[in-house]
């Protein structure tokens, strides 16, 4: 098991990775005609991207490999107003059947929002997203909220959940 910061020569591996995703998480935001859309081209944007908010200290790109595939991403992003500087919301993807590498991938995350001096981080996700909160709770994030029917698939609802973590005490 192996995570690292993402590379631009992760590209093709994160788009494959992506697709399977959402294809087998049904819990994901993202649909599978959105990961359709994604393109080789999309996929090097997006870590540029994130390359370049990396450089500013904005938010941190992982990937998490298990004999030598991405099974995970994750990534902190911190609020963009100067008064917000301190928060970051934590998020990431983990291929079922993968979690094992979970709190590996949450530990470097936390980590690197120390080392960078972020004080609070901040999760959320759909209530059915049980493995995800799970994960969370047991690094010791804490409940903060609910937005009642925030998400609608077809004609039901899903409230979303917020967690966060103090990381100063």
């Amino acid at each position: 098991m192996e995570v690292r910061k993402i590379q631009l020569s992760d590209a093709e591996e994160l788009l494959h990775f992506f697709q399977e995703l959402v294809k087998k998480d049904r819990e994901r935001v993202e649909r599978p005609q959105d990961a359709r859309h994604t393109t080789l081209k999309k996929e090097r944007q997006w870590i540029q991207e994130r390359i370049h908010k990396a450089n500013k200290r904005e938010m941190f790109a992982f990937i998490g490999r298990v004999d030598k595939k991405v099974v995970a991403e994750g990534e902190i992003e911190r609020t963009p107003r100067w008064i917000e500087k301190h928060i970051a919301e934590i998020r990431m993807g983990i291929l079922p059947d993968c979690e094992s590498i979970t709190p590996l991938l949450i530990e470097r995350l936390l980590a690197t929002a120390k080392k960078n001096k972020i004080e609070i981080l901040v999760y959320f996700h759909l209530k059915t997203q049980r493995k995800g909160i799970k994960a969370m709770k047991k690094a010791g994030f804490s409940d903060a909220g609910r937005i009642k029917r925030y998400y609608k698939r077809g004609k039901k609802y899903i409230d979303r959940l917020y967690l966060t973590k103090d990381l100063k005490h």
